[in-house]
């Protein structure tokens, strides 16, 4: 790779264990209706952003979300190992969001960004929200390349199974 060129791996995003759970029910209950096209009041609505601003905003560690610490283990074993600078995006319940980290690269002199997902196969939701945030970027910031590789690719994804098995013993 190139000095002007890094990569952005995406993970999901968890909830920490010591979210207060009484927020924490709200906030699903909400986020349901939602999820099922129901209207919000105004009201709704605004206890609704807070509550995903808090919740997206609260402080991780290694013992309230160790999902967000892999993640942030493995950006550091990227780096640390292929020389590759490597930020890292979530797509729900925490910070950064895929725009952010985008942004970070961009402000850090990146001119050409891969998003990769952690995840094998994403759901066509996930999909859809990763290739609707990379387009905004795309047009917002028209001298930069963003490579989305996040798509479902059976071959890849096969070969790469096939070849995790085969070299179990190898170890």
């Amino acid at each position: 790779m190139n000095k002007d060129e890094c990569i952005i791996i995406i993970g999901e995003g968890g909830i920490p264990s010591d979210f207060p759970k009484n927020e924490l029910s709200e906030f699903l209950i909400l986020k349901a209706k939602i999820e099922s096209f129901l209207d919000l009041n105004e009201e709704e609505r605004k206890r609704f952003e807070y509550l995903k601003n808090k919740l997206k905003g609260w402080r991780r560690n290694f013992r309230n979300d160790e999902y967000f610490h892999s993640l942030f283990d493995l950006s550091n074993f990227i780096q640390l190992k292929y020389r590759i600078k490597t930020f890292f995006a979530f797509l729900d319940f925490s910070e950064p969001d895929l725009m952010k980290s985008i942004e970070d690269a961009i402000k850090n002199n990146f001119k050409r960004i891969f998003v990769v997902s952690t995840k094998l196969i994403n759901k066509k939701e996930e999909e859809l929200k990763i290739s609707d945030e990379i387009e905004l970027m795309r047009k917002k910031y028209k001298g930069i390349e963003i490579v989305k590789l996040t798509e479902l690719d059976f071959e890849k994804i096969s070969s790469f199974l096939i070849n995790l098995v085969e070299n179990i013993g190898d170890r």
